[in-house]
C-alpha cells in the first residue's frame, strides 16, 4: 500500500514538473529574439500569434470554421531604426538611460537646448498664453511637470512649444523608465532621460529618431475551444493578451515576460489541461489570446463588437494578465461586482491554502476584461501581487521572472472552473 501511495505522489510530482516546464517553455519562446517583443517592428505580434496557433493545434483544440484567427487592424507608431541621443559627445544607452516617447514624430540633427524650470503659462485648454515665448532647439524640463498633465492638455502644450520654435522636448526624470505604445504622432518628439544620465550643464545634443507610422497595422486575435460534455453551447472563457511593446530600434527589445507572456503561459497551460480527455469540462471552454491590448484594448474591443459566438452564451470569463509573481497573492478586478463568484474563488483558496491573499477589487478599465464587462458579460481580471516590479521596461525578462505562485494559481483556476 505504501508503494502504491508513493507511486501516486511521484506521478503527481512528475505531472506538476511537466506543467511548470511547459510554462517556462512558453515564456521563453514568447520572449525570444525571434518574436521581437511581440510588437510592431519585425512583425513580432504576428510571429507570436502563429506560435500560439500552433500550440492550440498541438494540443488538439478546435477552431471555429477551421480558422484560429480573427483579423483586424489599427494605427500604430513604430521605431524600426535605432534611436540615438548624444549629449556633449556621450552616447546614452537607449532603454536604460533614455526612451523616446511612443508618439514621437521624426527628429534628427544637432540642437541647442532651452532649459525651463517651470511650465509656460497655459490656459485650461493647454494653449500657451504667452504668445511672445521663444525657444531654441530642444526644450529641457522636469518630467514631473509634464507627466501630470492630461493627454489632451499635454498635446496642446506641445503645439504651443512648437509654434514658439521648439524642435523637441527632453523630459528629465527621477522615476524608472516606462514605455508604451501610441496610435498617433505628437506635434513634437519627446525623449525621457534618467537624471543620473543627464548632464545639467549641457548646451547641445544630437538626436536621431526615425519612426514609421502604420495607418493600418494588420494583426489578429487567436481563438480556440474545447467542447463541453454537458453544456456544449455555453462557455467558460479564459483570455490573455499576447502583444507587448516590441522593439525601439533594432537592438532594444521590450520582452514583456510578466506583461503578459505569463498570462499566455497560463492560458496555454489551461488549454492543454482541459483538452486532455480525462479533464473534459462540463461547459465548453474558449481560449482567446488578444492582440492590441497595449495600444488600448484593441483586440478585446474588436471581439466584443464582432463576437465569434454570442456573448450571452458566456457563463463566466476570466482574464489573465501579469501572473508571474504572487508572493502577496492575487487581486480580482470585478470581485466586488460578482460577489457570489468571488466568494466561491476565495473559499476554494481558503480551503486549500493556495495563496496568501485573494483580494477583492471593483471595476477597472485596465485590461481586456473591461469591454466584456461593459457589454454585460460576467467576468474577472486576475493579476498577481508582490515580487519583482519590472513593468513596461527592458528589465521584464523571463530570466528573472519567478513564476512563484504559477502552479497554485493554476490549481485555483481549475478548481474554480469545477465549482462553476
Amino acid at each position: 500500500m505504501r508503494k502504491f501511495v508513493f507511486l501516486l505522489l511521484l506521478c503527481s510530482q512528475v505531472g506538476f514538473a511537466q506543467d511548470m516546464e511547459y510554462a517556462r517553455e512558453v515564456l521563453n519562446e514568447l520572449c525570444s529574439d525571434a518574436l521581437a517583443g511581440r510588437g510592431y517592428v519585425d512583425e513580432g505580434d504576428n510571429a507570436a500569434a502563429f506560435y500560439i496557433e500552433q500550440e492550440f493545434k498541438r494540443n488538439d483544440l478546435f477552431a471555429w470554421d477551421y480558422n484560429y484567427y480573427q483579423t483586424f487592424s489599427f494605427p500604430v507608431n513604430t521605431f524600426p531604426e535605432n534611436v540615438e541621443l548624444i549629449v556633449d559627445g556621450v552616447k546614452l544607452e537607449a532603454g536604460k538611460e533614455f526612451l523616446v516617447e511612443a508618439d514621437a514624430p521624426k527628429l534628427t540633427g544637432k540642437f541647442e537646448l532651452t532649459h525651463l524650470d517651470a511650465l509656460p503659462k497655459i490656459a485650461p485648454s493647454g494653449r500657451m498664453v504667452d504668445s511672445t515665448a521663444s525657444y531654441k532647439g530642444i526644450v529641457v524640463i522636469a518630467d514631473s511637470l509634464i507627466a501630470k498633465l492630461p493627454p489632451s492638455i499635454r498635446t496642446s502644450l506641445l503645439h504651443g512649444m512648437k509654434k514658439a520654435g521648439a524642435k523637441g522636448v527632453i523630459r528629465v526624470t527621477d522615476a524608472k523608465l516606462t514605455w508604451t505604445v501610441s496610435k498617433q504622432q505628437a506635434p513634437l518628439a519627446q525623449l525621457t532621460v534618467k537624471r543620473e544620465a543627464w548632464n545639467e550643464k549641457s548646451t547641445g545634443v544630437e538626436v536621431s529618431i526615425k519612426p514609421e507610422f502604420q495607418k493600418k497595422h494588420r494583426t489578429q486575435n487567436v481563438l480556440a475551444f474545447v467542447e463541453g460534455s454537458q453544456h456544449p453551447d455555453k462557455f467558460i472563457v479564459f483570455t490573455a493578451h499576447y502583444d507587448h511593446l516590441g522593439k525601439m530600434g533594432k537592438d532594444v527589445i521590450f520582452r514583456g515576460a510578466n506583461d503578459n507572456a505569463s498570462g499566455v503561459a497560463m492560458l496555454l497551460n489551461l488549454a492543454k489541461h482541459f483538452a486532455t480527455p480525462e479533464f473534459q469540462p462540463s461547459y465548453s471552454m474558449a481560449f482567446i489570446a488578444f492582440a492590441g491590448e497595449e495600444p488600448g484594448l484593441e483586440g478585446s474591443l474588436y471581439y466584443v463588437q464582432n463576437p465569434i459566438f454570442p456573448l450571452s452564451d458566456i457563463r463566466f470569463l476570466i482574464n489573465l494578465d501579469i501572473l508571474g509573481t504572487g508572493n502577496d497573492g492575487i487581486t480580482v478586478v470585478n470581485g466586488a461586482v460578482h460577489e457570489t463568484e468571488f466568494d466561491a474563488l476565495k473559499a476554494i483558496n481558503d480551503e486549500n491554502g493556495y495563496l496568501t491573499e485573494v483580494k477583492k477589487r471593483g471595476k477597472a478599465a485596465i485590461s481586456d476584461h473591461y469591454p466584456f464587462s461593459e457589454a454585460g458579460v460576467p467576468c474577472f481580471y486576475i493579476y498577481t501581487m508582490g515580487g519583482i516590479q519590472a513593468y513596461h521596461d527592458v528589465y521584464d525578462v523571463p530570466e528573472t521572472l519567478p513564476l512563484s505562485e504559477f502552479a497554485d494559481i493554476f490549481k485555483l483556476l481549475t478548481d474554480f472552473v469545477a465549482r462553476l
